[in-house]
C-alpha cells in the first residue's frame, strides 16, 4: 500500500482533521467563533441553543488541545474507519461527541453556565471502540512511556476522570465530556463484538464502561454527595 492509497483509504478521519484545522485557523480572523460554537449549559437552557451539542466538538483552546484531539482521531480514529468503513466512522464520532455533550450537561447542570469545548468526547468514543475491535493493542501516556494492554488502559483512564471529575480542578479540563464520549464509544464497539464473558473485552465493558452510567445515574439520584463546581 503506497501513501496515495493510504489517504484515501481514510477520508473521514483525514476530513475530521481537516475540517478541526480549518475552523481552528477560522478563528483567528473571528474571535467570537469559539464562544458561539462551546457548549454552555446557559445558552442550552435559556437560548436552546441545543446545536452547541455538536458544534462544541469543532472548536478548540488553543494549539496543544487540537493537536492532541487530532493525534488521536489520525491513530485510533483510522482504525476504526479500517474496520467499519466512513460513514459509521462519522457516525461514532458525532454520537460519541454529542454523548460527552449530554453527560457533560446533565453531570454539570448545577453549575450557572459550564461551558466546554474540543473533540476529546468524539476522540474518546473513536478509541473505545478500537480497543474493543483490535486484539493486543498497548497504550501509555506521552509522559510516561510504559505501554500496557490498551483494555487495562481504558478501565484506568475512565476510572481517573471519575476521580477527577469530582476535584476542584484547575486545568478547566472537561473529564465529564470525555466520560460521555467513552461510554458512548463504548457502548457501541461492545455491542458489535461477540460477548464473550471474562474476555478483555467483557472486563473492559463491565469495569469501564458501565461504571460511567453507574456514576451518573449516582450523581442523578444523590446530587448532593458529589463534587458541584460552581
Amino acid at each position: 500500500m503506497n501513501i496515495g492509497d493510504y489517504y484515501i483509504g481514510a477520508p473521514a478521519s483525514y476530513g475530521l482533521i481537516a475540517v478541526l484545522a480549518w475552523v481552528f485557523f477560522a478563528g483567528f480572523n473571528d474571535r467570537d467563533l469559539t464562544m458561539r460554537w462551546a457548549l454552555s449549559t446557559w445558552m442550552m437552557r435559556h437560548k436552546k441553543q441545543w446545536w452547541r451539542l455538536i458544534s462544541s466538538g469543532f472548536v478548540h483552546a488553543g494549539i496543544l488541545h487540537i493537536l492532541l484531539n487530532a493525534l488521536g482521531i489520525y491513530y485510533f480514529g483510522t482504525m476504526v474507519e479500517k474496520a467499519v468503513g466512513s460513514v459509521f466512522t462519522l457516525i461514532i464520532f458525532f454520537l460519541s461527541v454529542l454523548g460527552g455533550g449530554l453527560l457533560s450537561s446533565f453531570l454539570r447542570r448545577k453549575d450557572s453556565d459550564y461551558r466546554a469545548l474540543g473533540a476529546s468526547g468524539g476522540v474518546m468514543g473513536l478509541l473505545l471502540c478500537a480497543i474493543f475491535w483490535f486484539d493486543g493493542m498497548r497504550l501509555g501516556l506521552f509522559i510516561l512511556p510504559i505501554f500496557i494492554p490498551a483494555w487495562i488502559f481504558g478501565i484506568i483512564f475512565i476510572w481517573g476522570s471519575i476521580v477527577l471529575s469530582q476535584l476542584p480542578s484547575k486545568n478547566n479540563v472537561s473529564h465529564e465530556g470525555h466520560l460521555g464520549g467513552a461510554f458512548m464509544g463504548g457502548l457501541i464497539g461492545y455491542l458489535l463484538i461477540p460477548h464473550v464473558a471474562f474476555s478483555h473485552e467483557w472486563w473492559l465493558f463491565w469495569l469501564g464502561v458501565m461504571p460511567i452510567f453507574l456514576f451518573a445515574l449516582l450523581q442523578g439520584i444523590f446530587p448532593k454527595k458529589f463534587y458541584q463546581k460552581q
